[in-house]
């Protein structure tokens, strides 16, 4: 990013802001792939994320900031982008596209002992569950995210150019082709797509936002519940049962995120969603990263079928 004030003073101008200074030195959480560059600024009193963005996701990103703008106006914990002067969330200066959202900064998570917090499993459910009773007609913008395509998808990618890997999973990818379409059709709510607990902002002993919303839009009701528990057991061998899990289910239940029905399908669902993790390492080149997926996924898949039609991740 190029930090000279001239040059950051004429696109901050696009929402009548003036630069105070540039401030590169602080990291900034969510992954750095969602644009080409990015920087926090100080403008205005307040700091700011800047981001520049490709032309070619200009359409979707407008998209995002009015849901967030949505979710926000409603009371939602969201750190929305900033309208310009033109009334738009995307601004074009430098000849380059920009946007701009309130910088938050929170308390780094320790991705060694978060899964034993279980305030923050009963926040995030909590959160999940407002921002459904707030999404309204966010849930119909779109068709439905089809999970069952997906892996199937990813399971031809993997058998033509990863046969090795695929031979090991080959047993999962049918169990889940099978589990899937045994599924019948699950009610379907605005998601945001991808709540890994790195994609929160955490205070102290409270959630300040959700961050990268780019997979948001209609899905299946399990689908953030079940990507938190995919992600949230993939720190530790004794995570899917830590406290933070725990609690997260318990809350999921009182909030009326899970019902019996929906909770049968849970486990297949937090299965489902690993092949996302997996396509991710392998078009990645990252092998000890799929190898370690590929591991998990035979205990996820283990966890189920050991315990039959009886398998739940409910407490003990």
């Amino acid at each position: 990013m190029n930090l000279n004030p001239g040059f950051l003073n004429t696109i901050l101008s696009a929402w009548d802001l003036r630069l105070e200074c540039a401030r590169p030195e602080i990291p900034i959480q969510g992954s750095p792939e969602r644009c080409l560059d990015r920087v926090v600024v100080r403008a205005g009193a307040a700091d700011w994320l800047l981001e520049e963005l490709d032309t070619d996701c200009l359409a979707r990103k407008s998209a995002i900031a009015a849901r967030l703008a949505h979710l926000s106006r409603r009371g939602l914990a969201v750190a929305a982008p900033l309208p310009g002067n033109d009334g738009l969330t995307t601004q074009h200066a430098q000849e380059r596209h920009w946007q701009l959202s309130p910088f938050l900064d929170g308390v780094p998570l320790d991705r060694d002992s978060y899964w034993r917090d279980a305030w923050r499993g009963e926040a995030l459910a909590r959160y999940l569950a407002e921002m459904r009773r707030v999404a309204g007609s966010l849930a119909t913008e779109e068709p439905p995210f089809d999970l069952r395509a997906y892996a199937l998808r990813i399971e031809a990618d993997t058998r033509l150019m990863h046969p090795q890997i695929h031979g090991r999973l080959a047993a999962i990818f049918s169990l889940l082709d099978r589990s899937l379409n045994a599924c019948g059709d699950l009610p379907t709510v605005f998601c945001h797509g991808d709540p890994h607990p790195l994609n929160v902002i955490w205070g102290q002993d409270r959630i300040l936002a959700a961050i990268d919303w780019e997979f948001c839009g209609p899905k299946c009701a399990l689908h953030d519940l079940a990507l938190i528990l995919g992600c949230v057991g993939s720190e530790d061998e004794e995570a899917l049962d830590g406290a933070f899990v725990r609690a997260f289910l318990e809350t999921a239940r009182n909030e009326g995120l899970l019902d019996e029905e929906l909770e049968a399908y849970l486990p297949t669902w937090t299965l489902a969603l690993r092949t996302a993790w997996l396509a991710e390492w392998l078009r990645r080149g990252d092998m000890e990263m799929a190898e370690f997926e590929v591991f998990y996924m035979e205990i996820l898949a283990d966890r189920i079928q050991g315990a039959g039609a009886g398998f739940s991740l409910r407490n003990p």
